[in-house]
This record gives structure tokens, C-alpha cells and sequence, in this order.
């Protein structure tokens, strides 16, 4: 049976993450890309467009255009998460995974609290911790 992995988030992480997986393992490894948004919008491009240097349609990326062979995108929104069990139940169905990968991003969506403490197997201080941690304190770790 092929490894399962199911990762959350289509932001710069989880494609670098999907984009090195695919290269790497190719169809021996079964990848499930979950984004509740159906495009890649480069964060700076979005001055481009506010001072009219390009059209909305030129910055935005969609994600069927950009994922690699063997990693299949869905756009679904994640209602709950169980690290646990690696299991993820989203709009579109619930995905177990033998390796999950949280790649949201650095600030959580307003109603990021209601969807992770919506799982009795999720506790609050870890939850906390994994979203108080500064960009530049992880870089200065991996350094």
C-alpha cells in the first residue's frame, strides 16, 4: 500500500512540501494537496495590482495549473483536524493519512480556534503553541 500523505494548505509550504514529494517519489507515495482556495496569489503581486502594473487575472495562479504529477488538489475547506489520528475531515469527505502536514500558514483564518478545538483529541496549549511561534525565531532555529 502507498504512503499516504495529506497536506493542509497550498500556501508556499505545502506546494514547495507536494512539489519536492512528486519529484522526489513520484506515484509510490499518494498526496492529497487540501486548500480552501482554488488559486495561488503571490502576497507582494497584490501591490502590482493595486497600482495597476497588472490585471487580477496575471497574479493569480491556479492551483489545477501548478500542482505536480501525483499530487491531487482539493479545494475543500478543513472543518477538523485530529493529529493523533491524522485524520482530517473536510467539506469533501474526511482523509486519514500516515503522514499529515499543517501548512496554513502564519496567521490562522478568523475561525481557526472553532475548527482545531473542535476535536476532542486536540488540545488547546498545543494548539497555541503551534501558532504563537515568529517566523524569525524558527528561522534563527534552523539556522
Amino acid at each position: 500500500m502507498r504512503t499516504r500523505v495529506v497536506v493542509l494548505g497550498a500556501g508556499f509550504g505545502g506546494l514547495e512540501l507536494t512539489t519536492i514529494l512528486s519529484d522526489a517519489f513520484g506515484d509510490a507515495i499518494d498526496i492529497v494537496l487540501i486548500d480552501k482556495n482554488d488559486v495561488f496569489v503571490f502576497g507582494f503581486s497584490k501591490l502590482d495590482v493595486m497600482f495597476g502594473r497588472q490585471m487580477p487575472a496575471e497574479v493569480r495562479h491556479p492551483y489545477r495549473d501548478i500542482v505536480k504529477p501525483g499530487v491531487r488538489f482539493l479545494q475543500s475547506t478543513v472543518r477538523s483536524i485530529d493529529p493523533k489520528a491524522r485524520r482530517v475531515v473536510a467539506d469533501d469527505g474526511t482523509f486519514e493519512a500516515d503522514i499529515l502536514v499543517v501548512a496554513l500558514g502564519r496567521r490562522p483564518h478568523r475561525d481557526w480556534w472553532k475548527v482545531a478545538t473542535s476535536s476532542t483529541r486536540w488540545r488547546a496549549p498545543s494548539a497555541c503553541a503551534t501558532y504563537s511561534l515568529d517566523s524569525s525565531r524558527v528561522q534563527s532555529s534552523l539556522e
